[in-house]
């Protein structure tokens, strides 16, 4: 039930138009759609990024219709070649890394990558003033 499901989100992807062909073939290779991956991918604590490659971040696109499903980033060092999976959302709202995955020759860096977003600043509370 979960592959019909997953092949039908991916025509559902594969419907809209990916300014990144090389993308595209990543998410098809590996199945990634908002409800997880069909192939699996091992899970990381954080990615192994080099110091001298540029990091390009490209967020993989769901229709709109899906509000509470996973969302997936896919974190690629140009200086490795090698492509890291950020899983972000769901029901309970997860943060997870997954890879290396191969990204099979593509072109990733030439796709446009996307901003880092800000971090959101944690709430301390300040301690009571002693007095």
């Amino acid at each position: 039930m979960q592959r019909l499901f997953t092949a039908f989100a991916l025509a559902a992807l594969s419907a809209q138009a990916c300014a990144c062909p090389d993308l595209e073939a990543l998410v098809k290779r590996y199945g990634i759609s908002f409800s997880g991956f069909l192939e699996p991918i091992p899970a990381v604590a954080h990615p192994a990024l080099s110091k001298d490659g540029a990091i390009v971040r490209l967020k993989v696109r769901y229709p709109d219709f899906v509000s509470d499903g996973f969302r997936h980033t896919v974190v690629y060092d140009t200086g490795t070649g090698k492509a890291w999976i950020l899983r972000t959302g769901g029901f309970v709202g997860v943060r997870e890394w997954y890879g290396p995955v191969d990204v099979g020759g593509a072109k990733l860096e030439q796709c446009g990558s996307e901003p880092e977003p800000a971090p959101v600043p944690e709430f301390r509370p300040k301690p009571p003033r002693k007095t």
